[in-house]
């Protein structure tokens, strides 16, 4: 009788030690939350923040090239650029297709073919464009570039890599006719 008692008694210690235990935990760690010191939270806050929110595409111009059969031009002319594009952030998820601006020097090409599909993280794409060069235009030599989304509709991560010039010059040939004959001023935009 004495051993079953014994045993009942040891139950009913080791019972109060685990309620004690359980009520112990509970209740020290809600005050371990409030010893926390101020420092200590901005540190986590200020951490947390800097991550970004969203995880949005970066499109980079790797290359862009002009037919060289396309280096001498005429005002209204079609040029044919060929971009490598590549997203080097995350997946472009707009489902729409990217703007591309072009420009010979400070002139605005116009666009006939200036787009390409969203491309997801990693994917690079060969893209070939087309523009026609405005009457507007000066004769004279001019640098092509483009700009990949010049509106930063899809929230690039970095625009500063979504311009590149080609290499070489493309010139604005002056008209084969008699009116630049003797015409000084005809040629100023020329040279």
């Amino acid at each position: 009788m004495l051993n079953h008692a014994a045993h009942y008694n040891m139950m009913v210690k080791s019972s109060v030690f685990l309620v004690l235990l359980v009520l112990f935990l509970a209740l020290s760690v809600p005050g371990l939350a409030l010893e926390t010191s101020p420092e200590d939270n901005a540190t986590e806050n200020q951490s947390v923040s800097t991550l970004p929110l969203i995880s949005e595409p970066d499109y980079r111009v790797q290359s862009v090239k002009i037919p060289i059969y396309e280096s001498t031009a005429n005002k209204g002319d079609i040029l044919h650029p060929s971009l490598i594009v590549k997203n080097t952030g995350y997946n472009d998820t707009t489902k729409s297709h990217i703007n591309v601006s072009a420009y010979l020097g400070n002139y605005p090409l116009l666009p006939v073919t200036s787009t390409f599909p969203a491309l997801m993280a990693g994917q690079e794409r060969q893209v070939s464009l087309a523009y026609k060069i405005p009457g507007t235009i000066g004769y004279g030599g001019y640098v092509l570039s483009v700009i990949v989304d010049p509106d930063n509709l899809t929230h690039d991560t970095n625009t500063s890599n979504n311009m590149k010039k080609a290499g070489g010059i493309v010139t604005i040939n002056s008209p084969d006719d008699d009116s630049f004959i003797g015409c000084e001023a005809c040629w100023a935009g020329y040279r």
